[in-house]
């Protein structure tokens, strides 16, 4: 019982502590940071569309107490509507980043890194209380250099003009998945195996969407309404399927390699036949559940969206044929890759398993 409390308290503690990291942050930041320390509402509005969505328009003034400048207080107002889709209320105690010009400061966005700090904390002190201390190191690494790698990807990416998107993140893919199955399995045979089906499988599915795309002219497939994207659209959902993929795939090929191990050390002398049967039934097991969770990631991102258009007196088609589609295409292609994944990893397995020296794990 006492170990309990110690393991909860333990939680606790790294949770607080990356929530006050993210709290007290602000003199690593280049751009201004405050913090709201009275607000005074001015005006507000109520408004109502041609859709009865009723909504109230809010003028507010806040005071900010800037936290990585010289100046000490300044006076901001925001405009919000009640409704927070895209504008938020400000209130006491929280922070924003700012912008400042000519006009003096301007609110840039809310500051909620203290949250992220806060997560992370809880997540890592959750796996730390799961794992082995060395299991857990290898893997705060691998998250640790595997996101540096994907931020410094995407960083160059965003200042580069001439860099060829996709080329460059079938790359990422390979080192993303082969640092992971490293810092996690070890440099053996059974890292080796999974790393090669994960590749082959992803290759399978995004070659067959391609395919696909190419047969059809892209009729249908709207890449112009991806958010926010200032290059040519169609090589950055390549990629970004891409790696959608290659995440769902890792996981089902590692699944299979490790059960078909676990049958090589119970016995090794079982027939290739007896690791291919037992690897497509362990991909069967899993194949349902994981397009099932694929799936429903797919619909936490668009609910909100999907509501606001509804709200807003657009249709089912219109809704589906412009917020969903490209979300509706990754998740098929997922799922398809998750389906290659099962022959070609027991393929693979039972291939090497059964070969002449084969290195037992």
């Amino acid at each position: 019982m006492k170990q309990n409390w110690q393991k909860i308290l333990f939680v606790i503690v790294i949770t607080a502590l990356g929530y006050f990291l993210g709290r007290f942050d602000s003199v690593l930041y280049q751009q201004p940071v405050g913090q709201v320390t009275a607000v005074k509402t001015l005006s507000s509005e109520s408004t109502t569309d041609e859709h009865g969505n009723q909504d109230e328009s809010v003028d507010q003034q806040l005071r900010v107490k800037l936290l990585n400048r010289k100046d000490k207080e300044k006076v901001i107002k925001n405009s919000y509507l009640s409704s927070q889709a895209e504008t938020i209320r400000y209130q006491k105690g929280d922070q924003i980043l700012l912008t400042k010009s000519d006009d003096g400061y301007q609110i840039d966005m809310a500051k909620r890194d203290n949250v992220l700090f806060a997560l992370l904390g809880l997540l890592f002190a959750g796996l730390y209380l799961a794992m082995s201390r060395r299991k857990f190191s290898f893997l705060a690494l691998s998250i640790v250099v595997n996101a540096g790698l994907f931020l410094a990807t995407i960083l160059w990416d965003a200042t580069s003009r001439s860099l060829p998107v996709l080329p460059v993140f079938v790359v990422l893919a390979l080192l993303l998945s082969a640092l992971a199955l490293y810092f996690v399995l070890g440099w053996g045979l059974q890292a080796w195996i999974t790393w090669l089906a994960t590749c082959l499988a992803t290759l399978l599915a995004v070659l067959a969407m391609a395919a696909v795309i190419a047969v059809t002219g892209a009729k249908g497939i709207h890449f112009e309404t991806m958010s926010y994207v200032t290059q040519i659209p169609q090589p950055v959902f390549y990629a970004q399927a891409l790696i959608g993929v290659l995440g769902a795939v890792m996981d089902e090929s590692g699944d299979i390699v490790a059960g078909l191990f676990g049958l090589k050390r119970e016995s090794s002398e079982r027939t290739f036949a007896d690791y291919w049967q037992a690897g497509r039934s362990i991909g069967r097991e899993i194949l349902g559940t994981l397009t099932n969770v694929l799936f429903m990631i797919f619909i936490a991102e668009t609910v909100p969206m999907v509501i606001l258009m509804l709200r807003n007196g657009n249709n089912w088609s219109y809704i589906l044929d412009q917020t969903m589609n490209l979300g509706i295409l990754q998740t098929v292609v997922s799922a398809l890759g998750i389906v290659w994944a099962v022959p070609v990893t027991a393929f693979i397995t039972a291939t090497l398993l059964t070969k002449k020296g084969a290195i037992n794990s």
